[in-house]
């Protein structure tokens, strides 16, 4: 095992000796920062740890060389992106801009990102989906950085950011409150660090270190397969013959009188966006990294922290379980489609059309939503040709 990996395997291992429970989190959390630009979500209610989790990360990764902006401190725009130097306005008439310790630090944390106000919340939206950001006219390029953000959506004075942009956050982390159990490991935990969970959390990676981790992970290519089972599982939870992407009308309203009633689809009320495949992609591609194999219980097992924040369920009362329960289905069917040769079958008629083949496969998409709909493009396609003299 290659020193990063030794190290990167330390870093996990120091931050869990200090955050008790939720390893799971811990792990993927590590996992996500080991490509570039990575930017992580944490929910929790009050005192389960989330400002602890974060501030460890940080320490971590980039030691002291980190800045943490609280939404509770009512920040102003111009301390979070940048401001005008006055003294240059006043003496020279030149608008020069001092821009903020948050913009060019490696390190950025936001503390109850909630509580932000939806214009300073606006310039972090624009650093997270240009890498840039701009003030009073001027832009500023930003390079590679670590973001980790916190909340308690719940809490009072809270601001409704729109969903784009949670979406640009590639995971989002949901912690628990700690066992009895864990109460006591945590008290040990106190006394072995005297009280400082934080302050005693040591810098494992440098940032030469960092950046050659996400270099190597940057250069991962995945196998067709992996790449394809994740665009297929995030289509599953996209996909809607009714189009409910473009209605007002939410399931399960939208999904009366509709045969696929009992799939997917008909959970999901606002559906993932394209981002999902990417950073369900880069944890795939980190987790191959760090453990040499990526294999299928693996990749199942990253997919809702991609999810939790990018889409909205018909049912919310238990996310995690709803969650559960819905990629449970799910790799079934994964597996159904793969005993009864869904992909083969439509490799087979695009290839050439088969009336007795074609005749099986309606069978199947009445089934089958995403099946469906690559079957209504070949319609489409034979329609064109005078194949198909109908494809309504």
């Amino acid at each position: 095992m290659s020193d990063l990996k030794v190290k990167v395997r330390t870093l996990i291992s120091e931050i869990k000796a200090r955050f008790i429970g939720n390893e799971k989190a811990v792990e993927v959390a590590v996992l996500n920062q080991l490509h570039r630009r990575s930017a992580t979500l944490i929910r929790a209610p009050r005192g389960a740890g989330k400002s602890t989790l974060m501030l460890l990360l940080l320490r971590g990764l980039c030691g002291d060389d980190f800045i943490v902006v609280s939404g509770a401190s009512e920040v102003r725009r111009g301390e979070v992106i940048g401001r005008l130097h006055i003294p240059s306005l006043e003496r020279e008439g030149v608008e020069r801009i001092v821009w903020s310790e948050f913009v060019k630090s490696r390190g950025k944390g936001l503390d109850e990102v909630n509580r932000l106000n939806p214009y300073t919340t606006a310039g972090i939206y624009h650093l997270m989906q240009f890498g840039e950001v701009w003030s009073y006219g001027k832009r500023l390029r930003v390079g590679d950085y670590i973001l980790i953000a916190n909340e308690n959506p719940n809490d009072v004075g809270t601001f409704i950011h729109p969903p784009p942009f949670y979406d640009r956050f590639d995971i989002c982390i949901l912690l628990r409150t700690l066992s009895l159990s864990e109460k006591f490991k945590l008290e040990e935990a106190l006394k072995k660090f005297k009280g400082s969970l934080v302050e005693s959390m040591p810098q494992i990676l440098d940032v030469n270190e960092l950046d050659e981790i996400r270099r190597e992970v940057s250069e991962i290519e995945l196998d067709i397969e992996t790449l394809g089972m994740i665009n297929m599982i995030v289509r599953d939870l996209q996909a809607c013959i009714r189009d409910k992407e473009f209605t007002d009308v939410k399931p399960p309203a939208l999904c009366s009188g509709c045969h696929f009633v009992k799939e997917t689809c008909s959970k999901i009320k606002e559906p993932p966006s394209e981002r999902s495949v990417i950073s369900l992609t880069e944890l795939a591609k980190a987790k191959l990294w760090l453990d040499g194999e990526l294999t299928d219980d693996s990749l199942w097992e990253l997919v809702p922290w991609t999810l939790i924040h990018r889409a909205s369920l018909t049912d919310s009362r238990n996310i995690l379980g709803s969650w559960a329960e819905i990629l449970s289905k799910e790799r079934e069917k994964v597996k159904d489609r793969e005993a009864r040769g869904h992909w083969l079958i439509l490799l087979k008629l695009s290839e050439k059309f088969d009336q007795k083949l074609y005749s099986y496969a309606k069978e199947l998409s009445l089934e089958d939503p995403v099946f469906a709909e690559e079957l209504r493009r070949l319609e489409e396609k034979w329609g064109m040709e005078g194949i198909l003299k109908d494809t309504r």
